[in-house]
């Protein structure tokens, strides 16, 4: 079954086993709406989430004391795929661009193999053939065209050159 990382569990919040998440989702009022969530492919029923500006509580059940709950730490907490939330049209899920042909001028010039995350632009990062990397942007006006089905994302090359950098 597909699943979604959507946030990681920093530390216990008080005795009875609550955890405290960093999300990893630009929404996190989805908490709320959540039924279930996975724990290194364990299923655990949502009690309660509690959301407020940055931080999300969660309270699942089967984890009822601190001591519980510190085992969790730095753990990733999933969803099934079902369970995203729908995404505005020119949005995608990392998850869904991994693994896709950068393509520059009609070629590809390697495959992204992460997204990092900052408040002003994403960054993509992209192994080329020859083992370098290089890093750029996402920017509307460097990114032509997403094909999520086909798994390639196409690039304005002038635009590219412009904001790309390469590291060995």
């Amino acid at each position: 079954m597909d699943r979604y990382i959507v946030g990681i569990v920093l530390r216990p919040h008080g005795v009875r086993g609550a955890i405290k998440i960093e999300p990893l989702t630009d929404d996190i009022s989805r908490f709320k709406k959540l039924t279930k969530v996975y724990i290194e492919n364990a299923c655990y029923k949502v009690l309660n989430a509690q959301v407020s500006k940055n931080e999300v509580y969660l309270t699942l059940d089967t984890i009822s004391d601190r001591n519980a709950a510190e085992l969790l730490r730095n753990k990733k907490i999933e969803i099934d795929k079902q369970d995203a939330v729908p995404l505005e049209e020119g949005r995608y899920f990392i998850v869904d661009l991994i693994s896709s042909d950068i393509v520059v001028n009609g070629r590809c010039i390697g495959k992204l193999i992460d997204v990092l995350q900052n408040r002003s632009a994403d960054v993509y990062v992209v192994e080329m053939p020859n083992r370098k990397t290089a890093m750029f942007p996402a920017l509307k006006k460097l990114i032509t065209n997403v094909d999520i089905e086909n798994k390639t994302i196409t690039l304005d090359e002038k635009v590219f050159e412009e904001v790309v950098v390469y590291e060995d």
